[in-house]
């Protein structure tokens, strides 16, 4: 097991930047600041594969971090309510790293305090204010699930799996206000958005249908129907693009049984898009992520962390796979373990990357030193659980 001998407390600033300078030493020099976004979930946990809500939880929070080559620090932190239903992107940051989204599927219920209920919130933070600050809270029509915000930071889409639908949001000046809402059609619960690097085209998750959408985007809006949309595996979930590559990676998330599922590699850059390779990593990744430069890709795996301790196929930890793309192919190189219960996983640069483990309450970062991955001490978050990132700058 990687070391634990730290405890972040999310509130305490002068603590955190302590510890990220402890860590600096694994984090090679990056061509530009980059802000990492955290959301906190603080009203859940998983008891021997049962969910359990918190009697009086703390807030939940959304924690901003700063990586600049090879030093980091804490720029703030903001309660906000989020949650750990739905893709690990449930919060985005704008390119510029001035103003942040994050959502929440779930609340406690008013009337049970022992039950989650549906909450409808996107709240709109201020990077940029000191100290930094939710401006707005916004109801949407729907519970939101996953969220992107396009590269010229005009534009945001919300993903609705409940009622089938995106909304297109508009951000100026700081402000956010909802322009549309698309219906995308019965049954087909889009889960994960994401944006191309130039902004032309962007991805949308439709796990129940086994599809990935490909879509235009044309003057701020999303344009239907589809390009294409592509047959990925089972339950298609988390999506990542590749840096400029023209290229894509998708989560086949699976169905929890403890069978192999996979990821696979998308062309999206070409005219008429399609999967060109799908690799097995293990049981339910719950999050992918490209490095910057297109060249590696990599899962966080929930490998059965999530159900009964006398469960077929039960595991103590969750799994990191690192995968080469390499003449557009993907071939798995190292495997690390850490925490239960995975959620995200991201990379700072091209070969710095974290995973979120929301039975340990940690990010776990490590360095992929030619095809292994070295681990650094794990930062803890104490009044919280790392349920979905964001990352600036990509």
């Amino acid at each position: 097991m990687p070391p634990s001998n730290v405890i972040l407390e999310p509130r305490s600033v002068i603590r955190t930047a302590l510890l990220l300078s402890l860590l600096s030493f694994v984090v090679p020099a990056a061509p530009a600041a980059q802000v990492v976004g955290i959301a906190l979930d603080a009203k859940v946990e998983l008891v021997n594969g049962d969910l359990h809500v918190l009697p009086k939880p703390p807030a939940d929070a959304a924690v901003f971090l700063s990586f600049s080559g090879t030093t980091a620090r804490t720029l703030g932190e903001v309660p906000v309510p989020t949650g750990f239903q739905g893709p690990p992107s449930s919060l985005a940051i704008a390119a510029d790293g001035k103003l942040a989204l994050v959502a929440a599927s779930q609340r406690v219920d008013a009337n049970d305090p022992a039950q989650l209920a549906p909450d409808r919130t996107l709240s709109v933070i201020d990077l940029a204010a000191t100290p930094m600050r939710a401006t707005q809270t916004i109801a949407l029509d729907a519970s939101p699930a996953g969220i992107a915000i396009h590269p010229d930071g005009k534009l945001a889409l919300v993903a609705h799996t409940a009622d089938n639908s995106v909304s297109v949001l508009a951000i100026a000046d700081g402000r956010v206000r909802v322009v549309e809402k698309l219906a995308l059609g019965d049954a087909t619960g889009p889960l994960a958005v994401a944006f191309a690097p130039d902004g032309r085209r962007a991805l949308i998750s439709f796990p129940e249908r086994a599809r990935v959408g490909v879509y235009a985007v044309e003057q701020g809006r999303l344009r239907l129907p589809a390009i294409r949309e592509l047959s990925a595996g089972v339950y298609p979930a988390s999506l990542a693009y590749c840096g400029t590559s023209g290229l894509a990676v998708v989560a086949n998330y699976g169905r929890v049984t403890g069978d192999a599922d996979t990821i696979s590699l998308l062309d999206v850059g070409a005219a008429l898009p399609r999967v060109i390779d799908t690799a097995s990593v293990g049981p339910s990744p719950e999050g992918v992520a490209c490095a910057p430069d297109g060249r590696h890709a990599a899962a966080a795996l929930q490998n059965m962390t999530t159900v009964a301790n006398d469960a077929p196929f039960h595991a103590a930890d969750s799994r990191l796979v690192v995968l080469r793309i390499e003449n557009r192919r993907l071939t798995r190189i190292a495997e690390a373990p850490f925490g239960p219960w995975a959620q995200g996983v991201g990379f700072i640069d091209d070969t710095t990357l974290f995973a979120q483990s929301m039975g340990d309450r940690s990010l776990h970062v490590f360095r992929l030193d030619g095809d292994a991955l070295r681990e650094a001490a794990p930062i803890r978050f104490a009044h919280g659980a790392p349920a979905a990132y964001g990352i600036s700058g990509r």
